[in-house]
């Protein structure tokens, strides 16, 4: 069965925090550089928790151990595993604070800080399934002007005035609260991408094939260009819609940036592969360099997929990275 790994950084929407917590900032914290991209969300507040919902197999979470850091808890489903703790006498950065294998399905995370100690989030990564066995796995990208985008009302929604900060240079905002869009695609994964600031609503509603609606905030600490608002996998055959309204009600009101939609599926789920990615990636891409801010070790470990396709994943995150920077022909599923 086709496996997809995915990291979330501390600033992606659908990692959902209760009050009492914030983004660190160069003004408060010297070794802010010291977290990938810089960004960390951190709390003091005893009982302030961190959730995300997902579907798969593997889970982890990973921050800093630092002087004044404390106890931790970390609930998934019913189970609530011993409590942890991030105290450390020096200063460590990317530190897995949790992880853990689990049976394939959804599942809900929870950590909990225990104290009136620190506790902080550099990013988030997990593992999961899609279609059948020895089939591979599909991928596609669709910008926010795809005809399968419908915004309402029309006349609410605006081209970015800095189309630059956009994969494929469009970006489409609005700052109506009674804005809402439609996406239909097809596709057992999505991922709907945009852009978070200080100044993005903290409150939009997304729902898919008509299910229940979830919250999520896009108002973060600092400006953040492509980053996901929203995720849902395990969708099956067919086509799907999903529906995302602003919840605009006092203090939530603000800007909502729509960059793209990836999407992951199978031949056994109805993708169908029109063209190879793997075939378009420049024979010499551009090296990527290694610093102290990078993804340890044991996280690339736990995202691999196996052995025997490890040069295949490599490949596509290169390639995903690539296909960030420039324009191409969108819509297309290409084999991952």
């Amino acid at each position: 069965m086709p496996r997809f790994a995915q990291l979330f950084k501390d600033t992606s929407p659908p990692l959902v925090y209760s009050d009492g917590w914030q983004g660190g900032s160069s003004a408060n914290d010297s070794l802010l550089d010291k977290y990938a991209q810089a960004t960390y969300t951190f709390t003091k507040q005893p009982g302030a928790t961190l959730n995300f919902r997902f579907n798969g197999t593997f889970v982890g979470i990973y921050g800093a151990k630092r002087p004044g850091y404390g106890a931790y808890t970390v609930q998934i489903d019913k189970h609530v595993f011993p409590t942890l703790n991030a105290s450390s006498d020096v200063a460590l950065f990317n530190q897995t604070l949790f992880n853990t294998t689990l049976s394939d399905g959804l599942h809900n995370v929870t950590l909990t800080n225990v104290g009136n100690t620190t506790i902080d989030i550099d990013y988030l990564s997990f593992e999961g399934n899609s279609g059948k066995t020895n089939e591979p796995l599909l991928t596609a990208t669709f910008q926010d002007n795809d005809p399968d985008f419908t915004y309402f009302p029309a006349s609410s929604w605006r081209q970015s005035p800095r189309p630059g900060t956009f994969s494929g240079s469009t970006g489409t905002i609005t700052s109506d609260p009674n804005a809402s869009l439609e996406y239909k695609f097809i596709g057992d994964v999505i991922l709907l991408y945009g852009t978070v600031t200080p100044t993005s609503t903290s409150s939009y509603l997304v729902s898919v094939d008509n299910g229940p609606f979830f919250p999520f905030s896009a108002r973060k600490s600092s400006v953040r260009p492509h980053q996901v608002l929203y995720y849902a996998s395990n969708l099956g055959r067919g086509t799907h819609t999903l529906k995302l309204k602003i919840a605009g009600t006092n203090g939530t009101a603000g800007d909502l940036a729509i960059d793209f939609a990836n999407l992951y599926s199978t031949h056994s789920l109805g993708a169908h592969e029109q063209n190879s990615f793997v075939a378009q990636i420049p024979l010499q891409p551009q090296t990527l360099t290694t610093t102290s801010n990078d993804i340890p070790k044991s996280v690339i470990a736990g995202l691999s997929v196996t052995s025997s396709i490890a040069f295949l994943a490599i490949m596509a995150v290169i390639y995903l990275l690539w296909s960030h920077r420039r324009q191409k022909k969108e819509g297309k599923f290409a084999r991952f």
